[in-house]
Protein backbone atom coordinates (compact mmCIF):
# COMPACT_ATOMS: atom_id res chain seq x y z
CA UNK A 1 0.00 0.00 0.00
CA UNK A 2 1.74 3.97 -0.40
CA UNK A 3 3.21 7.24 -2.10
CA UNK A 4 3.10 9.73 -5.12
CA UNK A 5 4.96 12.34 -6.68
CA UNK A 6 2.53 15.26 -6.79
CA UNK A 7 3.55 18.63 -5.97
CA UNK A 8 2.05 19.58 -2.53
CA UNK A 9 -0.18 22.10 -4.34
CA UNK A 10 -1.69 19.52 -6.42
CA UNK A 11 -1.60 17.22 -3.56
CA UNK A 12 -3.86 19.51 -1.25
CA UNK A 13 -6.14 20.81 -3.53
CA UNK A 14 -7.27 17.00 -4.58
CA UNK A 15 -7.91 16.33 -0.87
CA UNK A 16 -10.08 19.52 -0.35
CA UNK A 17 -11.81 18.36 -3.40
CA UNK A 18 -12.08 15.37 -1.94
CA UNK A 19 -14.04 16.86 1.27
CA UNK A 20 -16.17 18.78 -0.74
CA UNK A 21 -17.25 15.34 -2.34
CA UNK A 22 -17.58 12.85 0.36
CA UNK A 23 -21.77 12.82 0.33
CA UNK A 24 -20.91 11.11 -2.87
CA UNK A 25 -18.61 8.65 -1.44
CA UNK A 26 -20.11 6.13 0.86
CA UNK A 27 -19.36 5.32 4.48
CA UNK A 28 -17.91 2.60 6.15
CA UNK A 29 -19.34 0.64 9.20
CA UNK A 30 -17.76 1.86 12.61
CA UNK A 31 -17.09 -1.35 15.44
CA UNK A 32 -18.99 0.09 18.61
CA UNK A 33 -16.91 -0.12 22.01
CA UNK A 34 -16.95 -2.94 23.11
CA UNK A 35 -17.30 -3.86 27.57
CA UNK A 36 -14.31 -5.20 27.66
CA UNK A 37 -12.33 -2.90 26.31
CA UNK A 38 -11.08 -5.02 23.32
CA UNK A 39 -12.76 -5.48 19.98
CA UNK A 40 -15.72 -7.53 20.28
CA UNK A 41 -15.07 -10.44 17.89
CA UNK A 42 -18.51 -12.24 17.66
CA UNK A 43 -19.51 -8.97 16.40
CA UNK A 44 -17.08 -8.51 13.87
CA UNK A 45 -17.53 -11.74 12.51
CA UNK A 46 -21.52 -11.05 12.09
CA UNK A 47 -20.68 -7.87 10.69
CA UNK A 48 -17.73 -7.95 8.77
CA UNK A 49 -15.29 -10.95 8.25
CA UNK A 50 -18.65 -13.59 7.46
CA UNK A 51 -20.39 -11.14 4.83
CA UNK A 52 -16.98 -9.69 3.46
CA UNK A 53 -17.34 -5.90 4.51
CA UNK A 54 -15.14 -3.29 5.36
CA UNK A 55 -15.32 -2.37 9.08
CA UNK A 56 -13.39 0.44 10.17
CA UNK A 57 -12.21 0.38 14.40
CA UNK A 58 -11.43 3.98 15.71
CA UNK A 59 -9.02 4.56 18.29
CA UNK A 60 -11.18 5.85 20.96
CA UNK A 61 -13.84 2.55 20.31
CA UNK A 62 -11.27 -0.30 21.07
CA UNK A 63 -9.45 -0.22 18.25
CA UNK A 64 -6.38 -3.11 17.29
CA UNK A 65 -4.25 -0.44 17.58
CA UNK A 66 -4.68 0.81 20.47
CA UNK A 67 -3.04 -2.43 21.92
CA UNK A 68 -0.01 -2.20 19.68
CA UNK A 69 3.18 -0.87 22.04
CA UNK A 70 4.89 0.76 18.84
CA UNK A 71 2.16 3.16 18.95
CA UNK A 72 3.85 4.72 21.90
CA UNK A 73 7.25 3.29 21.99
CA UNK A 74 8.38 4.11 18.35
CA UNK A 75 6.63 7.21 17.70
CA UNK A 76 7.46 11.10 19.43
CA UNK A 77 4.00 12.47 20.86
CA UNK A 78 3.37 15.88 19.97
CA UNK A 79 3.36 16.87 23.78
CA UNK A 80 6.93 16.04 23.95
CA UNK A 81 9.50 18.77 23.23
CA UNK A 82 10.27 18.76 19.57
CA UNK A 83 12.78 16.36 18.94
CA UNK A 84 14.86 16.05 16.16
CA UNK A 85 13.16 13.16 14.64
CA UNK A 86 9.49 11.49 15.57
CA UNK A 87 11.10 8.40 16.49
CA UNK A 88 11.30 8.14 19.55
CA UNK A 89 14.37 7.05 21.84
CA UNK A 90 13.46 3.77 22.10
CA UNK A 91 14.01 3.39 17.86
CA UNK A 92 16.79 6.11 17.20
CA UNK A 93 18.55 4.56 20.22
CA UNK A 94 18.99 0.94 19.12
CA UNK A 95 17.67 0.27 15.47
CA UNK A 96 19.06 3.22 13.76
CA UNK A 97 21.59 0.94 12.01
CA UNK A 98 18.69 -1.85 11.31
CA UNK A 99 18.91 -2.26 7.70
CA UNK A 100 15.41 -2.19 5.44
CA UNK A 101 14.10 -2.01 2.30
CA UNK A 102 13.18 1.01 0.71
CA UNK A 103 11.54 2.43 -2.03
CA UNK A 104 12.99 6.22 -3.61
CA UNK A 105 10.81 8.84 -6.05
CA UNK A 106 12.74 9.04 -8.82
CA UNK A 107 11.10 11.22 -11.12
CA UNK A 108 11.81 14.07 -13.03
CA UNK A 109 11.33 17.30 -10.67
CA UNK A 110 12.67 15.14 -7.75
CA UNK A 111 16.38 15.03 -8.76
CA UNK A 112 17.61 18.15 -7.73
CA UNK A 113 16.06 17.48 -4.12
CA UNK A 114 17.89 13.66 -4.09
CA UNK A 115 21.63 14.72 -5.18
CA UNK A 116 21.00 17.74 -2.02
CA UNK A 117 20.21 15.33 0.51
CA UNK A 118 23.24 13.07 -1.38
CA UNK A 119 25.33 16.15 -0.76
CA UNK A 120 24.16 16.46 2.73
CA UNK A 121 24.99 12.93 3.94
CA UNK A 122 28.73 13.83 2.33
CA UNK A 123 28.98 16.51 4.32
CA UNK A 124 28.51 14.76 7.27
CA UNK A 125 30.91 13.96 9.61
CA UNK A 126 29.09 10.64 10.13
CA UNK A 127 31.11 7.78 8.63
CA UNK A 128 27.72 6.21 8.52
CA UNK A 129 26.18 8.91 6.74
CA UNK A 130 28.98 8.94 4.22
CA UNK A 131 28.43 5.19 3.51
CA UNK A 132 24.50 5.71 2.85
CA UNK A 133 25.09 8.75 0.66
CA UNK A 134 27.08 6.40 -1.45
CA UNK A 135 24.33 4.05 -1.63
CA UNK A 136 21.92 6.76 -3.06
CA UNK A 137 24.24 7.46 -5.83
CA UNK A 138 24.98 3.78 -6.52
CA UNK A 139 21.06 3.44 -6.96
CA UNK A 140 20.84 6.67 -9.01
CA UNK A 141 23.11 5.49 -11.29
CA UNK A 142 22.48 2.09 -12.07
CA UNK A 143 18.68 3.23 -12.79
CA UNK A 144 18.94 6.48 -14.36
CA UNK A 145 15.89 5.85 -16.01
CA UNK A 146 13.34 4.39 -13.35
CA UNK A 147 10.73 6.70 -11.64
CA UNK A 148 10.96 4.22 -8.82
CA UNK A 149 14.42 2.67 -7.65
CA UNK A 150 14.70 0.01 -4.62
CA UNK A 151 17.62 0.58 -2.03
CA UNK A 152 18.38 -1.56 0.72
CA UNK A 153 19.91 0.96 3.61
CA UNK A 154 19.42 1.47 7.49
CA UNK A 155 16.74 2.65 9.05
CA UNK A 156 18.77 5.98 9.69
CA UNK A 157 18.29 6.88 6.11
CA UNK A 158 15.04 7.59 6.81
CA UNK A 159 15.90 9.33 10.23
CA UNK A 160 18.42 11.33 8.08
CA UNK A 161 15.60 11.91 5.31
CA UNK A 162 13.18 13.31 7.87
CA UNK A 163 15.63 16.00 9.02
CA UNK A 164 16.65 16.77 5.38
CA UNK A 165 12.90 17.14 4.65
CA UNK A 166 12.55 19.54 7.98
CA UNK A 167 14.96 21.69 7.25
CA UNK A 168 13.27 22.39 3.62
CA UNK A 169 11.31 24.86 2.53
CA UNK A 170 8.12 22.92 0.86
CA UNK A 171 7.26 25.93 -1.25
CA UNK A 172 10.71 25.95 -3.05
CA UNK A 173 11.05 22.07 -3.71
CA UNK A 174 9.58 18.82 -3.05
CA UNK A 175 10.08 16.71 0.01
CA UNK A 176 12.90 13.83 -0.43
CA UNK A 177 10.12 10.88 -0.93
CA UNK A 178 11.46 7.83 0.77
CA UNK A 179 9.31 4.55 1.80
CA UNK A 180 9.92 1.72 3.82
CA UNK A 181 7.13 -0.40 1.92
CA UNK A 182 5.78 -4.28 2.50
CA UNK A 183 9.22 -4.83 5.05
CA UNK A 184 7.95 -8.00 6.68
CA UNK A 185 7.36 -8.27 10.24
CA UNK A 186 9.60 -11.57 10.87
CA UNK A 187 12.56 -9.39 9.24
CA UNK A 188 12.75 -6.59 12.30
CA UNK A 189 14.86 -6.95 15.54
CA UNK A 190 13.07 -8.91 18.36
CA UNK A 191 12.75 -6.19 20.40
CA UNK A 192 11.05 -3.96 17.34
CA UNK A 193 8.54 -7.10 16.36
CA UNK A 194 7.79 -7.63 19.79
CA UNK A 195 6.01 -4.10 19.38
CA UNK A 196 4.13 -4.91 17.29
CA UNK A 197 2.21 -8.61 18.46
CA UNK A 198 -0.30 -9.94 16.16
CA UNK A 199 -4.15 -8.28 17.41
CA UNK A 200 -6.17 -10.51 19.29
CA UNK A 201 -8.61 -10.05 16.31
CA UNK A 202 -6.73 -11.79 13.63
CA UNK A 203 -5.92 -14.62 15.61
CA UNK A 204 -9.10 -14.98 16.85
CA UNK A 205 -11.46 -14.11 13.70
CA UNK A 206 -11.02 -16.43 10.99
CA UNK A 207 -8.64 -19.94 11.45
CA UNK A 208 -6.06 -18.08 13.05
CA UNK A 209 -3.86 -18.03 9.82
CA UNK A 210 -1.17 -15.59 9.48
CA UNK A 211 -0.58 -15.66 5.75
CA UNK A 212 1.93 -12.54 5.52
CA UNK A 213 2.69 -9.51 7.73
CA UNK A 214 4.31 -5.76 7.00
CA UNK A 215 5.36 -2.46 8.28
CA UNK A 216 5.07 0.40 5.91
CA UNK A 217 6.91 4.06 7.08
CA UNK A 218 7.89 6.69 5.14
CA UNK A 219 7.89 10.49 4.27
CA UNK A 220 4.77 12.30 2.68
CA UNK A 221 3.32 12.26 1.13
CA UNK A 222 2.73 8.58 0.49
CA UNK A 223 0.68 6.60 -2.03
CA UNK A 224 -0.48 3.22 -3.17
CA UNK A 225 -2.19 2.47 -6.27
CA UNK A 226 -5.77 0.46 -6.39
CA UNK A 227 -4.90 -3.07 -6.16
CA UNK A 228 -6.62 -6.20 -3.92
CA UNK A 229 -5.24 -8.34 -1.53
CA UNK A 230 -5.30 -12.48 -1.89
CA UNK A 231 -6.52 -12.53 1.69
CA UNK A 232 -8.39 -10.39 4.24
CA UNK A 233 -6.42 -7.30 5.55
CA UNK A 234 -6.24 -4.91 8.89
CA UNK A 235 -4.48 -2.15 8.86
CA UNK A 236 -2.96 -0.65 11.61
CA UNK A 237 -2.44 3.30 11.24
CA UNK A 238 0.36 4.20 13.81
CA UNK A 239 1.77 7.87 12.69
CA UNK A 240 0.12 10.34 10.71
CA UNK A 241 -2.91 9.66 9.28
CA UNK A 242 -3.96 7.97 5.92
CA UNK A 243 -7.18 8.33 3.35
CA UNK A 244 -8.46 4.66 1.97
CA UNK A 245 -10.73 3.77 -0.99
CA UNK A 246 -12.18 0.87 -1.42
CA UNK A 247 -14.56 -1.15 -4.26
CA UNK A 248 -16.36 -3.97 -3.89
CA UNK A 249 -14.62 -7.07 -5.87
CA UNK A 250 -16.95 -6.70 -9.10
CA UNK A 251 -16.78 -2.42 -9.24
CA UNK A 252 -13.01 -2.93 -9.19
CA UNK A 253 -12.84 -5.57 -11.71
CA UNK A 254 -15.00 -3.30 -14.48
CA UNK A 255 -12.28 -0.62 -13.27
CA UNK A 256 -9.31 -2.19 -13.45
CA UNK A 257 -10.17 -3.65 -16.68
CA UNK A 258 -10.94 -0.72 -17.93
CA UNK A 259 -7.77 1.19 -16.99
CA UNK A 260 -5.75 -1.59 -18.66
CA UNK A 261 -7.92 -1.64 -21.83
CA UNK A 262 -7.37 2.18 -22.36
CA UNK A 263 -3.18 1.74 -21.66
CA UNK A 264 -3.29 -1.02 -23.68
CA UNK A 265 -1.57 -3.96 -21.26
CA UNK A 266 -2.27 -6.51 -18.76
CA UNK A 267 -1.33 -5.82 -14.73
CA UNK A 268 -1.14 -7.85 -12.29
CA UNK A 269 -3.91 -6.68 -9.90
CA UNK A 270 -3.05 -8.86 -6.72
CA UNK A 271 1.34 -8.06 -6.64
CA UNK A 272 2.97 -5.26 -6.39
CA UNK A 273 5.45 -4.37 -8.88
CA UNK A 274 7.18 -1.38 -10.44
CA UNK A 275 4.65 -1.13 -13.30
CA UNK A 276 2.10 -0.19 -10.61
CA UNK A 277 4.41 2.52 -9.16
CA UNK A 278 5.59 4.36 -12.28
CA UNK A 279 4.71 5.11 -15.74
CA UNK A 280 1.02 5.07 -17.16
CA UNK A 281 -0.32 2.74 -15.17
CA UNK A 282 0.18 4.30 -12.21
CA UNK A 283 -0.85 7.84 -13.56
CA UNK A 284 -4.40 6.41 -14.76
CA UNK A 285 -4.81 4.11 -11.87
CA UNK A 286 -4.53 7.45 -9.84
CA UNK A 287 -6.80 9.64 -12.02
CA UNK A 288 -9.58 6.92 -11.88
CA UNK A 289 -9.68 6.62 -8.03
CA UNK A 290 -8.79 10.16 -7.18
CA UNK A 291 -8.96 12.26 -10.38
CA UNK A 292 -12.02 15.27 -10.07
CA UNK A 293 -14.44 13.67 -12.12
CA UNK A 294 -17.71 12.23 -10.27
CA UNK A 295 -16.31 9.13 -7.83
CA UNK A 296 -16.88 5.23 -9.43
CA UNK A 297 -20.66 3.83 -8.25
CA UNK A 298 -20.00 2.07 -4.68
CA UNK A 299 -17.01 3.83 -4.01
CA UNK A 300 -16.11 3.99 -0.13
CA UNK A 301 -13.95 6.12 1.85
CA UNK A 302 -12.14 6.05 5.50
CA UNK A 303 -9.58 8.18 6.90
CA UNK A 304 -7.30 6.97 9.88
CA UNK A 305 -5.29 8.46 12.54
CA UNK A 306 -2.56 7.15 14.19
CA UNK A 307 -4.83 4.49 16.41
CA UNK A 308 -7.80 3.73 14.01
CA UNK A 309 -7.33 0.50 12.29
CA UNK A 310 -9.28 -0.67 8.98
CA UNK A 311 -10.50 -4.31 7.47
CA UNK A 312 -9.95 -4.96 4.17
CA UNK A 313 -11.75 -8.06 3.05
CA UNK A 314 -10.47 -10.92 0.78
CA UNK A 315 -11.01 -9.55 -3.22
CA UNK A 316 -11.77 -5.75 -2.13
CA UNK A 317 -9.89 -2.90 -4.18
CA UNK A 318 -8.36 -0.32 -2.56
CA UNK A 319 -5.88 2.89 -2.80
CA UNK A 320 -4.09 4.31 -0.36
CA UNK A 321 -2.55 8.25 0.31
CA UNK A 322 -1.25 9.85 3.38
CA UNK A 323 -3.01 13.03 3.73
CA UNK A 324 0.31 14.92 4.65
CA UNK A 325 2.40 16.15 1.93
CA UNK A 326 5.08 17.83 3.78
CA UNK A 327 7.91 15.63 4.34
CA UNK A 328 6.89 14.32 8.20
CA UNK A 329 6.86 10.54 9.09
CA UNK A 330 3.72 8.52 8.06
CA UNK A 331 3.47 5.07 9.71
CA UNK A 332 1.57 2.11 9.41
CA UNK A 333 1.46 -1.97 9.97
CA UNK A 334 -0.90 -4.69 8.58
CA UNK A 335 -1.42 -8.32 9.01
CA UNK A 336 -3.16 -10.36 5.88
CA UNK A 337 -4.80 -13.17 7.68
CA UNK A 338 -7.10 -15.92 7.00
Amino acid sequence: MNRTSLPPTTWKRQLHTTHQRLASLLSIDTANPSPRGYPDIQAFQQKAFIPKKPFLFLKDADSPTTHLPALSTWFSRKTDTVPSTPFAPFVVNKFQEWPFPYELTNRVGNHEVISLFRDSLLASSELTDQVIAGILQSAVTQDTNQEFLEVYAPLRLLIKALEFNGAQNPVVRHPLQLYIAQSALPDLPQPMQDGLPAPELVRRAGKGDIYSSSIWMGTEPTYTPLHRDPNPNLFCQLCSRKVVRLLPPSTGDRLFFEVQVQIKQQGNSRIRTTDMMQGEERLVLHDAVWGNTSPEDNMYEAELEAGDALFIPEGWWHSVKSVGSDGELNGSVNWWFR
